[in-house]
């Protein structure tokens, strides 16, 4: 691993670490809403997931291994760690990869807590595999997940839709989940 991939590590350690304090410290109406927000997202990428089902995705991305993973480096958000943190545990980010939640089988996240980048994209071959019907679908889900990001981004000082490596050098030592609407 070079240095910028170490150093990316550790910063990507310490932002875990930050959102997990955060998180413990929450109110129950925090949380709460928190929790249903990101039932929608989830529900909603769930949605769009099957569409990528019904497209044959899963093969078209082991014909093409995967090259659109490659430009997931810096894409997962606060969105997405919330996410992780409220239902699971954090995969371990290998930042010595394009992405650093790429395995040899593919993305080692569960759908529901991908990155907004990776859950609408849709390339080519998996657009001309969905029925016109199925794109208009796919598009409409798309609208509504990015409102539903955006509900957060208008709340949360560490929202964005730039991932939060990125999101991180830009607010500085704020906290994540500070409160932009009040």
């Amino acid at each position: 691993m070079d240095e910028q991939q170490a150093g990316n590590a550790r910063r990507w350690q310490e932002i875990v670490t930050a959102l997990q304090r955060e998180i413990s410290c929450l109110d129950g109406e925090q949380r709460r809403w928190i929790e249903q927000r990101l039932a929608l997202v989830h529900a909603l990428q769930r949605q769009l997931h099957q569409l990528f089902l019904a497209a044959d995705g899963a093969a078209a991305c082991a014909r093409c291994g995967g090259a659109c993973c490659e430009l997931g480096h810096n894409h997962m958000t606060l969105v997405n760690l919330l996410g992780v943190l409220l239902s699971a545990t954090v995969p371990e980010a290998d930042f010595s990869r394009t992405c650093p939640f790429l395995g040899a089988d593919g993305c080692r996240l569960a759908v529901e807590v991908r990155p907004f980048n990776c859950v609408t994209f849709i390339c080519p071959e998996l657009e001309e595999a969905l029925t016109p019907a199925q794109q208009e679908r796919f598009y409409a889900l798309e609208r509504q997940l990015r409102d539903q990001y955006a509900v957060f981004d208008e709340r949360y000082l560490g929202s964005g839709m730039v991932g939060l490596l990125i999101r991180s050098r830009r607010i500085g030592s704020a906290p994540l989940l500070a409160r932009v609407d009040v």
